[in-house]
């Protein structure tokens, strides 16, 4: 049966979707069958893998165990098959809200895909909402990425404080800093700083890098076409840290 890790973060970009992209990538790099479920109206995951959002499952089909599967689509990556989400999905939420498991859906269509794969990574939208709870609820582990700024901070105890409110337990809830500027001393300081406040953020970082940006111009993952750039080993450094938390499930 297939873990199932949800990428999430109260705020936009922070770098969710390149993580999402990456990871994935790298587990199906180790030969795992692996899916990246795109649950991001904008697509964009889909997109850097090259998945035509044409190719995405309807609304009906998306909310459905019995047919979400006919959306599956294989990337140009051995081993990594992609869920394709597009600007049709931006009325989940309305349509979630109606079923009558709106708080639980998500986590009863992933019955019908765990069989199928080792791994099942899902970029969501940002923003505190009944999606992103019904991702978080059926998540073995949540990893919620961080710029290292007082904003971003923020949110993060306005998620924790969400967490608690509606008594949504993830598996296991990390975070792990990203978009790294080394040169700016409230980045450097950051982690040193922070790490009795949340106790559940990772010594890895994500150095901020054009290269990351510029995912998009052939649509390859960064872990894939430059390897051996530091933001590509950092992100084999997280994936390193998610495997093992995995693990130890």
């Amino acid at each position: 049966m297939a873990q199932v890790i949800a990428l999430y973060s109260v705020k936009g970009g922070v770098g969710k979707t390149a993580s999402a992209v990456n990871l994935a990538a790298l587990s199906a790099l180790q030969g795992r069958k692996t899916l990246l479920w795109d649950l991001d109206p904008q697509g964009a995951a889909s997109w850097y893998l090259q998945a035509e959002p044409e190719s995405a499952p309807s609304l009906a089909q998306l909310l459905k165990a019995k047919s979400v599967a006919e959306g599956l689509r294989p990337s140009v990556h051995r081993h990594l098959t992609v869920l394709p989400a597009d600007q049709r999905y931006h009325n989940i939420e309305h349509v979630l809200a109606e079923k009558k498991d709106a708080g639980f859906r998500i986590a009863k269509v992933l019955d019908g895909l765990t069989e199928h794969f080792d791994e099942i990574w899902i970029d969501t939208p940002p923003g505190i909402t009944l999606l992103g709870d019904n991702v978080l609820r059926a998540a073995d582990l949540a990893l919620v990425p961080l710029v290292p700024t007082h904003l971003s901070e923020r949110t993060w105890f306005q998620l924790k404080a969400h967490l608690a409110e509606e008594k949504i337990k993830p598996g296991k809830l990390a975070a792990f800093l990203t978009m790294v500027d080394r040169r700016r001393a409230l980045h450097r300081e950051f982690f040193d700083e922070k790490t009795l406040d949340i106790p559940e953020l990772w010594p890895v970082e994500i150095p901020y890098a054009a290269l990351i940006e510029q995912m998009g111009d052939d649509q390859m993952p960064t872990v894939f076409k430059h390897a051996r750039h530091p933001a590509a080993q950092a992100y084999f450094q997280l994936w390193q840290r998610v495997d093992a938390a995995l693990q130890t499930r």
